[in-house]
C-alpha cells in the first residue's frame, strides 16, 4: 500500500480512507479470527492483531446488545467491517444521529473528526475488524445530553484498553 502525508498535518502519514477499508477487508478474510477473541463473553473484548505509528489493526467481539457509547478517535481516521452478524452504526451530524446497519461484509471508512456509537442489535454475537490511521491515541467520549453532543472524558490509549 502506498502511505499519503494527510494536508494540513505535516510529518503524520496516513493511509486513505479507502485503503483502511481494504485492509480491514483483508483482515477480514482470515478464517481463524475467532480465536484471537470470546464470542461467548458476557463483554466485548478486543485483539489487536497488528500495530505500526501509521497503522493499527483491532479486531471485536460483540456480544447482543453491547455497544461503545458516543465517541470519536482523536485525530485517526479510521474503517470497520463486520465479519459475523450484523453492526449498528449510530453517527452525529446536523445536532442529531442517524442510523447504518452493517451486516456480515459491510463496512465503511470514516474522518478524524466522526462521532459514533457502534451497537450489535442482533440477537446474536457479532465480530468486526478495524482500522486506524495513525495508530490510535486515545478517544474522546461524548453524552447527549438536552440535544446537544457534550464531551464527557478522554480516554488515552494503554490507561483503560
Amino acid at each position: 500500500m502506498t502511505i499519503t502525508t494527510t494536508a494540513g498535518t505535516p510529518g503524520v502519514n496516513r493511509f486513505t480512507r479507502s485503503q483502511l477499508l481494504r485492509t480491514a477487508q483483508l483482515f477480514a478474510t482470515d478464517p481463524d479470527l475467532h480465536r484471537h477473541v470470546d464470542l461467548g463473553a458476557a463483554e466485548r473484548t478486543w485483539h489487536r492483531l497488528d500495530a505500526t505509528e501509521h497503522l493499527e489493526i483491532w479486531l471485536i467481539a460483540w456480544p447482543v446488545g453491547s455497544s461503545t457509547g458516543w465517541h470519536d478517535h482523536l485525530r485517526s481516521e479510521g474503517a470497520f467491517l463486520t465479519v459475523e452478524g450484523t453492526l449498528a452504526e449510530h453517527s452525529w451530524s446536523g445536532g442529531r444521529a442517524h442510523e447504518r446497519l452493517l451486516p456480515r461484509g459491510e463496512g465503511r471508512s470514516f474522518g478524524s473528526h466522526h462521532v459514533h456509537d457502534v451497537a450489535n442489535l442482533g440477537d446474536s454475537p457479532a465480530l468486526s475488524v478495524h482500522v486506524y490511521s495513525p495508530a490510535l491515541r486515545g478517544m474522546t467520549r461524548y453524552a447527549v445530553l438536552g440535544g446537544t453532543l457534550q464531551v464527557t472524558g478522554v480516554e488515552q490509549a494503554g490507561e483503560q484498553w
